[in-house]
């Protein structure tokens, strides 16, 4: 797996990095778990055949050309990939309403599921991922990406959500949706259409997502480990109950079975590879 991040200023802020996944043996077989984030992912493959569950999908290598392109903006559980056979895989991994600076429609309009297939940019897209997956170069391939977003850029200009999701990152207090909307000066029916028609989540449950994060955050980016009460509290849970009880809803794992088979991939970027 090779990461880089964009190299225009302007698309830093919106977008956090482009990685490349790639295996070439016949018998190569893989299965990640990966977990509920308030990042958005664009995935996409080349050469894979897709089949799914509710919590589960499978790309097995198909010699048929063209791409499959997936968005992952929408999920509040773990959920498995599975990869069977050689694999071409590129993504595009988005900041927190980072998609959003590069849509002309509201991003509830393009997610589902757990993942949603992604076509709406046409044939300048599918010309862009003709040119990417046949380029050599990493550095290449991202200019390619920095100069097709650039193209896509527009400012977004919803700025009370852009305060609540500003807030919400940075507060080390529990947060109620009662008390975000009174300091946003909108009613609760309002922020939760914003979050609905922008992000696809209602705000508990973004709120939720983000707690998890922190507390994921929290623990693998400390040097000397701390106890899992105090994760607990620096991450915004009522207490270590609450914690135990919500990590549990989000991956089907207590907080310390999950810790101990967590792999970082990149700042704020986790996934498992179980045995």
């Amino acid at each position: 797996m090779i990461l880089i991040e964009p190299n225009i200023p302007l698309l830093k802020r919106y977008i956090k990095l482009y990685y490349i996944h790639t295996a070439s043996e016949s018998d190569f077989y893989q299965r990640i778990i990966y977990y509920p984030n308030y990042t958005t992912t664009l995935n996409i493959y080349q050469h894979s055949q897709l089949s799914w569950t509710e919590y589960s999908r499978t790309h097995s290598f198909t010699p048929n050309p063209g791409f499959l392109s997936l968005l992952v903006a929408k999920f509040d559980r773990s959920r498995e990939i599975i990869t069977q056979g050689p694999l071409d895989k590129l993504s595009i991994v988005f900041h927190p309403l980072g998609l959003n600076y590069f849509l002309d429609v509201p991003l509830s309009s393009l997610i589902s599921d757990h993942f949603s297939f992604f076509t709406h940019y046409g044939e300048s897209y599918e010309a862009l991922l003709i040119q990417l997956f046949k380029e050599p170069k990493l550095e290449r391939k991202r200019d390619l990406l920095d100069q097709f977003f650039l193209k896509m850029y527009r400012p977004f200009a919803e700025e009370r959500l852009i305060q609540a999701i500003n807030y919400i990152l940075t507060s080390e207090e529990p947060i109620r949706v009662s008390r975000l909307s009174d300091k946003l000066g909108i009613s609760r029916k309002t922020l939760l259409r914003l979050f609905q028609k922008h992000l696809g989540y209602s705000v508990e449950t973004y709120l939720s997502v983000v707690r998890f994060r922190k507390a994921l955050i929290a623990y693998q980016e400390s040097e000397e480990k701390p106890t899992l009460t105090e994760v607990a509290y620096t991450s915004q849970y009522y207490d270590q109950s609450d914690f135990i009880h919500q990590f549990k809803a989000k991956s089907g794992l207590s907080p310390g079975q999950l810790y101990a088979q967590l792999k970082t991939l990149k700042e704020g970027l986790f996934w498992s590879l179980p045995e």
